[in-house]
């Protein structure tokens, strides 16, 4: 029994560590997050006192269309209208004053709508038309351009969560030696 009663109390302890919720990290900047079971959408604000660097950014995924909105300081423009050409070209381009308009269509269906002006951005994609090529690489690019607005880089962010996540669970584990330590000599004691 006392043999049986051991490596079960370990188990149970060590997976009620490991898939136990860890405290959500603060963002340094406003994070709304919301996941349905038809997609994502998470729009991020980042509000300072310098009137240049303030930005929001809102995205949305779902079985059905991808929505990136973006408002930003005028002196971003240049730059952001730079990655657009870069990455969607000069063919599908309609400019009329200040605002560039890119519209990809197939077929006489409407792929995706991307619109730029002074200090917005919007894109839309409809995932009834187009491809998950077309859908994945505005997807990422969106990621892009999120980083290009809000002056962030998504990828230290993640490596700097996974770091935190690491150390949280190096951290349970030991713990969870210390806890089986304890419960050994525990053992050893009652017989």
């Amino acid at each position: 029994m006392k043999t049986l009663l051991l490596p079960l109390l370990i188990a149970s302890f060590l997976t009620s560590s490991l898939f136990s919720q860890s405290t959500p990290k603060t963002p340094s900047t406003p994070l709304k997050v919301t996941t349905t079971s038809k997609g994502t959408s998470y729009s991020i604000t980042f509000d300072t006192d310098d009137k240049e660097d303030n930005s929001s950014v809102s995205i949305k995924r779902n079985d059905n269309i991808y929505k990136f909105t973006a408002s930003f300081h005028e002196s971003k423009t240049g730059s952001i209208k730079k990655l657009l050409v870069d990455k969607l070209g000069n063919s599908n381009l309609t400019v009329s004053g200040d605002t560039y308009r890119w519209i990809k269509t197939e077929n006489g269906d409407k792929l995706y709508d991307c619109k730029l002006t002074d200090d917005s951005l919007k894109i839309y994609v409809d995932k009834e038309y187009a491809n998950s090529k077309v859908v994945d690489m505005m997807d990422e690019f969106g990621e892009v351009l999120k980083d290009a607005i809000s002056g962030t880089d998504s990828k230290e962010e993640a490596k700097k969560i996974a770091k935190s996540e690491l150390k949280s669970a190096e951290r349970e584990l030991a713990r969870a030696k210390r806890a089986l330590e304890k419960v050994k000599k525990r053992l050893e004691r009652n017989n």
